[in-house]
């Protein structure tokens, strides 16, 4: 009640006649470019990590740990957060860990002045002679990058196949540029603040050497002369690489993306790279070269080598220098990551001068390195009773909707169809924490599955490597094994929710079966229009944006989201890409609309709620049970964004503005403008409705 304003017409704009009170109250926190429900439920889930992982806290002494096996693995948790939490050990250190990772990285790929030792010159935009780097020497630096997890212009990884699905397949991917999206070079301002911010870094991390306390200022306000050369050069680099790289629109594409090549295919793509030895480095010991590599973009490989062949081995050494710094630095003291912050606040809006609660970062790091570790005891605090049950049976109602509905749909052939409900009868579900790979609930299963990753808790920055190393190793080593589809991709503590085209898996950790998304005592109405649209979102989400049988009905939703804008900082209005968002865009109005729909025939099967609860709400009297369905909808996507992030949105999300995720999928519920007695023409209920599923 507090979220809504009642008093505005939910036909004029549903988002704030749902969400009116919670934009006028809340504010957004000073470290955080977006504040909403999902981010309330994520702080309320870290605290819970936090009470466990550090070992001074009370909750930490009150644990009731079963095994040798459990107790080693809280040993591990929390030997991981001291080291991360230890901010005098990691300032004593200074800048030597990135300094040893750089020179690791310039032993690699040294810089030669002599061009006779070297592949043909190149030639600057100038005139002058630019010495191209030796093939060797920029393989070994592309695996080192791989093999670190570091962002570079090429990078192997491990999926599922597509096209056969229950193997595993090794992908070529790009890269490389480190701005959020290509449109950015374009951004004078943006530009300017990136050009200094690298400079800055490299006088850091390189200059000359300085007093390392903690409360002396680094940061020069004018670049010296050397750093600013060679932060234009990374800059004009990177500007070409962006140019050369795949929109995001195609990347989303599963089709496009779809690229099987040979190694002596690639080869003929980007014959400046030495792929056998590339290959060679970057894999386990005993696992073999695959047949078939998936390149995501094979255009964007012969971009590349029309880049390389006119890059100087200088330029190069600069581009992986700076990646080095910028990737590693994060894990230094505060006072040698200050640009970044400032690169940080002109993308999001969040000032540089705010400096988050250190135990936020490290929570952030034990869930993204030991997440289902961390899991276990997430559970016994935040999944109890039935509730994995209940999920699981509103997910089953769910699939007999649809099931229901396929055979109707006109647009469908007969054979389409037909796959179509083998497909969702065949869906795996995984509710609340992965039970393989690990088996979250049993301690054995998670200290066998993490063994591979060796934690000091005197040692943050080794740490930080050594899990990038085993982590990137043990996804290579899954070349070649059988696909396990049992297996849930999110720590159990997760706010989110997935479905897996390829493993044909619907997933919903436990973090997000929370309120206001789903709680098992909350009527019906409420956790269908909650947790149940997510899960017809996501059983509803498709890829296959190109196919030619749902075109015109695909188009429709394209040009109603890209009609829609939010104002950036620079006061212009951006629009929404619709193209970019239509696989999102389709799965928030499928799963709306028949969760709505299997909600009502349970709902209308038993009015009196002697099977289903449908009680009603106190102080909500005055709301039917049908517009409920719809507020609750709404209200997890309550939230406030900076403008620069907004744009950031925009540019490289697949997913819609929270206010747009509201309207646009209500805009085309029948369902909807009933309950609310919209007028046919009113803005929430337009003539012409977008219709898929």
């Amino acid at each position: 009640m507090q979220d809504m304003k009642k008093e505005l017409d939910p036909c004029e704009d549903f988002s704030a006649y749902a969400c009116g009170g919670f934009l006028e109250k809340a504010e957004i926190p000073p470290d955080k470019e977006t504040f909403g429900y999902f981010h309330i439920v994520k702080d309320q889930n870290d605290r819970v990590i936090r009470s466990v992982v550090d070992s001074s806290s009370t909750d930490a002494s009150k644990l009731s740990i079963q095994d040798k096996f459990g107790e080693s693995n809280m040993q591990k948790l929390q030997d991981l957060y001291k080291s991360c939490m230890d901010e005098d050990q990691i300032a004593s250190l200074g800048r030597e860990p990135v300094v040893k990772e750089v020179q690791k990285l310039r032993e690699l790929f040294p810089v030669n002045d002599d061009s006779s030792a070297n592949p043909p010159a190149a030639t600057h935009q100038d005139g002058s002679e630019a010495i191209a780097p030796s093939e060797r020497a920029l393989t070994l630096a592309l695996a080192h990058f791989n093999k670190l997890g570091l962002e570079s212009f090429n990078a192997f990884g491990v999926s599922v196949d597509s096209k056969d699905p229950e193997t595993y397949v090794l992908e070529l991917d790009e890269g490389g540029f480190m701005l959020p999206s290509k449109e950015y070079y374009l951004d004078p301002r943006i530009m300017a603040v990136y050009e200094k911010i690298i400079g800055q870094m490299f006088d850091i991390i390189l200059g000359e050497a300085k007093d390392m306390g903690a409360d002396t200022l680094l940061v020069k306000e004018q670049v010296p002369p050397e750093w600013a050369v060679v932060a234009k050069d990374v800059i004009d680099f990177e500007t070409l690489l962006a140019a050369a790289s795949t929109d995001m629109d195609d990347l989303n594409d599963s089709v496009k993306t779809y690229n099987p090549r040979t190694l002596e295919e690639i080869e003929t793509l980007t014959p400046s790279i030495d792929w056998l030895l590339l290959l060679q480095s970057v894999l386990p010991d005993g696992t073999n070269a695959p047949a078939r590599i998936i390149v995501t973009s094979p255009t964007y490989q012969q971009n590349l080598e029309g880049l390389l062949q006119k890059t100087s081995a200088k330029t190069l050494q600069n581009y992986f220098t700076w990646s080095v710094i910028r990737s590693l630095a994060g894990s230094l003291a505060p006072q040698y990551r200050q640009p970044l912050r400032e690169l940080n606040a002109a993308l999001s809006g969040v000032s540089a001068s705010v400096n988050p609660d250190r135990w936020k970062h490290c929570v952030a790091v034990i869930n993204g390195q030991l997440g289902d570790m961390a899991g276990e005891p997430f559970l016994d605090t935040m999944f109890k009773g039935n509730s994995r049950y209940q999920v699981h049976d509103m997910i089953e109602s769910l699939r007999a909707t649809y099931l229901e509905t396929f055979p109707k749909l006109n647009w469908l052939d007969k054979t389409t169809a037909a796959g179509a409900v083998d497909k969702m009868k065949a869906i795996v579900q995984l509710i609340g924490f992965s039970t393989d790979s690990p088996n979250v609930a049993s301690p054995e299963s998670l200290s066998e599955y993490y063994q591979g990753y060796q934690v000091d808790p005197k040692d943050y920055f080794g740490n930080q490597m050594r899990e990038s190393l085993w982590s990137t190793e043990k996804s290579f080593k899954k070349l070649g094994g059988p696909v396990n589809k049992l297996k849930m991709h999110m720590a159990p503590q997760t706010v989110n929710a997935y479905y897996s085209p390829t493993e044909n898996q619907v997933v919903f950790p436990a973090g997000i079966l929370q309120p206001p998304f789903f709680h098992m005592d909350n009527p019906e109405y409420i956790n269908y229009g909650g947790i149940g649209v997510v899960a017809g979102h996501e059983i509803t989400w498709w890829s296959n944006a190109t196919e030619e049988a749902f075109g015109t009905k695909a188009s429709c939703f394209v040009k109603q989201y890209g009609a829609f804008t939010v104002r950036g900082s620079d006061g212009k209005d951006y629009h929404v890409n619709g193209q970019l968002t239509l696989g999102e865009n389709i799965a928030d109005n499928g799963g709306l609309k028949q969760s709505f729909k299997t909600w009502r025939a349970r709902y209308k099967a038993d009015e009196q709620g002697e099977t289903y609860m449908n009680y009603r709400l106190p102080g909500l009297d005055d709301s039917t049970p049908e517009q409920l369905f719809f507020i609750s909808y709404a209200r997890p996507w309550c939230s406030k964004q900076r403008p620069q992030s907004a744009i950031r949105q925009m540019r490289t999300d697949p997913h819609s503005p929270a206010k747009w995720r509201i309207n646009g999928a209500v805009q085309n519920s029948v369902e909807f403008a009933e309950a609310f007695k919209c007028k046919k023409g009113s803005p929430m209920n337009p003539v012409q409705k977008c219709d898929l599923w």
